[in-house]
C-alpha cells in the first residue's frame, strides 16, 4: 500500500507527460496514453534557457557537494579520532540547524549576503547549500572513520606520513563507501533545493530546474499539464539515475554506518 501511495503520483506524471493536452483533460485518470508521444519532452528541451537551467542545477549540486564532503571529512575525523570534552553533545548539536525550517533562515541569510554583495551569485548558493549538507554528511562519515583501525594510521605515521596524508591516503580510501553515501545525499539535497535559489537570485540566468518548474505555472496561462509533467520527469530523472547507479553503495553505506 505504501509503495502504491508513493509511486502512483510518479506514474501519473509519466503518463501525463506522454499525452497531449486534450487527452489529459478528457481522461485524466487513465494511466495508459491512447496515443503516446514524446513531443512534450522535445518542447521541454527546446524551452528557452533549459540548457542553462540544467547546467545551473548540475554545477550547484556538484560544487556544493564537493565542498560539503571536503569539510565533512575533517569534522568527522575530529569527532572520530579525538576524545575531547562534550564531543557527543557537539555532534548532536550539529544536527540542530536541520531542524530549523529553511524559510526562517532566508531573511538573516539574505541580509548577510546583501551586505557582502553576494546576492544573485553562484558563490552564495554554493556556500548555503554546502552549509546545510555538512551536518548530515559529518554524521554519516563519523561512523566510518571510527571503524578504520588506528593501527593503519600509526603505521603510516611511522613511515613519515603527515596528518593530511594519513587522512586522505589511509582513512578516506578505507571509508570510501561512506563518502559515496554522503555525496549522493548532498547532491540530492542541492538538486532539489528551492527556497534559497528563490530568495537569493533575481536574474533568469541563475534559475535552476526546480525554480523554472515552479515558474511554469505562472507563464503558461492555462495549465499545460503534459508539458509541466514532462518538465517534472526531466528534472527528477538525473537524480533518479544517480540513485540507480550508486544504489548498492548507498544502501551498504547506510547499513555499515548504522552498525559501526
Amino acid at each position: 500500500m505504501l509503495l502504491l501511495w508513493t509511486t502512483l503520483p510518479l506514474l501519473w506524471a509519466l503518463s501525463a507527460s506522454l499525452k497531449d493536452t486534450l487527452e489529459v483533460y478528457l481522461s485524466p485518470s487513465a494511466l495508459v496514453p491512447a496515443k503516446p508521444t514524446l513531443n512534450n519532452y522535445l518542447r521541454v528541451f527546446q524551452w528557452p534557457g533549459f540548457p542553462r537551467f540544467l547546467f545551473n542545477s548540475a554545477f550547484l549540486a556538484l560544487s556544493s557537494t564537493a565542498l560539503a564532503v571536503f569539510v565533512s571529512v575533517f569534522s568527522a575525523y575530529a569527532f572520530a579520532r579525538y576524545a575531547f570534552r562534550w564531543r557527543h553533545v557537539l555532534l548532536l548539536a550539529m544536527l540542530a540547524p536541520r531542524i530549523i525550517p529553511r524559510a526562517s533562515l532566508i531573511v538573516p541569510l539574505y541580509l548577510l549576503l546583501a551586505r557582502v554583495g553576494l546576492l544573485d551569485t553562484y558563490f552564495a548558493l554554493i556556500i548555503t547549500y554546502a552549509a546545510t549538507a555538512v551536518p548530515f554528511a559529518t554524521w554519516i562519515l563519523v561512523g566510518f572513520f571510527a571503524s578504520v583501525p588506528r593501527e593503519l594510521e600509526e603505521a603510516a605515521a611511522i613511515d613519515g606520513a603527515t596528518l593530511w596524508q594519513r587522512v586522505w591516503k589511509v582513512v578516506v580510501p578505507v571509508a570510501f563507501p561512506g563518502l559515496v553515501t554522503a555525496g549522493v545525499f548532498s547532491v540530492r539535497e542541492a538538486w532539489n533545493e528551492f527556497p534559497f535559489v528563490l530568495a537569493f537570485t533575481t536574474s533568469s540566468e541563475m534559475r535552476t530546474l526546480p525554480y523554472q518548474l515552479f515558474l511554469l505555472r505562472d507563464t503558461l496561462g492555462m495549465q499545460d499539464w503534459p508539458l509541466m509533467n514532462a518538465f517534472t520527469i526531466s528534472t527528477i530523472l538525473p537524480i533518479l539515475a544517480l540513485y540507480l547507479v550508486f544504489q548498492r553503495n548507498v544502501i551498504s553505506g547506510l547499513i555499515s554506518g548504522a552498525v559501526k
